[in-house]
């Protein structure tokens, strides 16, 4: 029987392995727009196609999950995960460019939802503590891969072949994941509770959703084009654009890891409201400095910080106040979220032309007030 802590061990590398891949996605935009035969403003439809792909494996994985369990979801996602990858790197055109990208975000989402969950029920008195653990290895991933993009441009390399790295590590994985990752007892039929005969959707629930959605816009938007925005507003090369996100991503690690450390004692909720507080003082930052060097980078210091914790406490949050049917109400959430993912960095791709890219510079300030009305209007109400 593998024991908890290699179980813990195999989630923690999967992590890396799509951190990696998914941090190298903006970096190698130009390359990818070149493929495509569009402008690179327009390549926001590449994030389309990944949440696109994320937002179906959302919408089908409870049912997925309630029929054949954890187990064989993680294995068949980290196969489509690398799949996806592969796909990215030799697509000759568009269409399959786009394929691609959908297929790699189906991979991606279909592990993230099943390793959180088996995350979620290792600690049962600390939910959110392995949950945060193997998100920060995430961070790891994302700290990486930027750095391997960086190298790779400076040798002559392609960034466009840097995500293959994280889907041929996952597909390492595979032989350790069949033989750690615990097999699923049969679906229960049984009833367990007055909410579980029908699939009514909370208010809260969907208020949840609705700061995933716009979190989508901060992590998967702004992540994605700030090295472009770093190209046109400070007039750096692309290799350095890529190395300048590490320090991004360094500082998304170091939140993830002091959101793990505080989900020892503190809520999740209030790792969240500490997050969006950190994330509003980061998009003040940066359109204030819009252009200058150091305030762009105390920026992205302070943007990477705030944006690292809020997913996996997002996830605390759910998995504590709706245990009794998690994987339906993470579903909910992660498929009103990834809608946010679908089309909020194609739409802030579009705005980066404009004004000097002030409005694309404005976007996470305004996310962030948004996702702290929705957050408000989701606490808990004290009964009447």
């Amino acid at each position: 029987m593998p024991t908890p802590h290699a179980l813990i061990a195999l989630l923690c590398a999967f992590f890396v392995a799509l951190g990696l891949s998914i941090a190298t996605l903006g970096p190698a935009l130009h390359e990818f727009a070149q493929v495509a035969g569009l402008p690179v403003s327009a390549m926001g439809v590449l994030y389309s196609a990944l949440f696109a792909g994320f937002l179906a494996s959302q919408v089908s994985a409870a049912f997925l999950l309630d029929r054949v369990g954890t187990r064989p979801t993680i294995l068949g996602a980290i196969a489509v995960f690398a799949a996806g990858t592969a796909a990215l790197a030799v697509a000759p055109g568009a269409t399959s460019l786009l394929a691609g990208s959908a297929v790699l975000g189906a991979g991606y989402g279909f592990g993230t939802i099943g390793i959180n969950l088996v995350a979620s029920r290792l600690l049962a008195h600390r939910p959110a503590f392995v949950v945060n653990l193997i998100n920060a290895l995430y961070g790891v991933g994302t700290v990486i891969g930027p750095l391997i993009t960086s190298a790779a441009l400076r040798t002559g390399g392609q960034a466009r072949w840097v995500p293959l790295v994280g889907g041929v590590c996952a597909l390492g994985l595979l032989p350790w994941a069949w033989r750690v990752l615990p097999g699923d007892p049969a679906p229960s039929r049984r009833v367990d509770g007055p909410t579980s005969g029908h699939r009514t959707v909370p208010t809260a629930l969907v208020l949840i959703g609705v700061l995933v959605f716009l979190y989508g816009g901060v992590e998967s938007g702004f992540s994605g084009w700030a090295p472009t925005y770093l190209e046109q507003t400070l007039g750096i090369s692309p290799a350095d654009a890529a190395l300048a996100m590490s320090a991004y991503w360094s500082s998304y690690l170091a939140g993830r890891i002091v959101s793990t450390l505080l989900a020892l004692r503190v809520g999740p909720a209030t790792v969240l409201w500490g997050s969006l507080a950190v994330l509003a003082a980061g998009g003040v930052c940066l359109l204030a400095g819009l252009g200058q060097r150091l305030p762009t980078t105390v920026a992205l210091v302070l943007l990477g910080g705030a944006t690292g914790p809020i997913y996996p406490s997002m996830f605390g949050v759910v998995t504590s106040r709706f245990a009794d049917r998690a994987a339906f109400a993470v579903s909910i959430v992660a498929a009103i979220g990834c809608v946010g993912a679908m089309l909020l960095p194609w739409g802030m791709g579009l705005t980066l032309p404009l004004a000097g890219g002030r409005i694309l510079a404005s976007f996470p300030l305004l996310l962030c007030l948004g996702m702290a009305l929705a957050l408000y209007g989701a606490r808990p109400r004290a009964p009447r």
